[in-house]
């Protein structure tokens, strides 16, 4: 174990996260990247609010240690999946896409909210809108532009 940003943020051990990838990063997934030290996260963009909530349980099963999820915020259900997310009290909340209008939510129970950016201004506009850490990607990464 060694400290780093990322790991004291986060409340993690390593400074590996596991990216929310639709259909690829289940709960047992999530679990294991977290119970080895790093941070897993869950899409749940696929999810409908009954099945993110699932999903949630299940990890909070396997797992006693800080998990996310990731939520494309242009999608259609978001509002509902952040909504649950945050009556669950996720320890992290990850977007891409969007506007996070949850961030002061999050942050009341103690969580954090990461933003998924590809350019500059975005990066800095998450920082003020109050986001906790960005994740930098290029802009074809989840192929929503290809």
């Amino acid at each position: 174990m060694f400290k780093t940003r990322m790991t004291e943020t986060f409340g993690i051990d390593h400074p590996i996260m596991l990216a929310g990838m639709n259909w690829i990063t289940e709960p047992k997934l999530v679990s294991t990247v977290c119970n080895a030290g790093g941070l897993g996260l869950l899409a749940i963009a696929r999810c409908n609010p009954k099945e993110t909530r699932e999903n949630i349980k299940q990890i909070r099963d396997l797992t006693d240690k800080p998990f996310g999820v990731n939520q494309i915020l242009v999608g259609p259900g978001a509002k509902e999946n952040i909504a649950v997310a945050i009556e669950e009290k996720v320890p992290v909340i990850n977007y891409s896409l969007g506007k996070p209008w949850f961030v002061n939510d999050v942050h009341a129970y103690g969580g954090k909210v990461v933003g998924t950016i590809a350019i500059a201004r975005h990066a800095a506009k998450a920082v003020q809108l109050g986001c906790d850490n960005n994740i930098h990607e290029h802009s074809g990464s989840e192929g929503i532009w290809n």
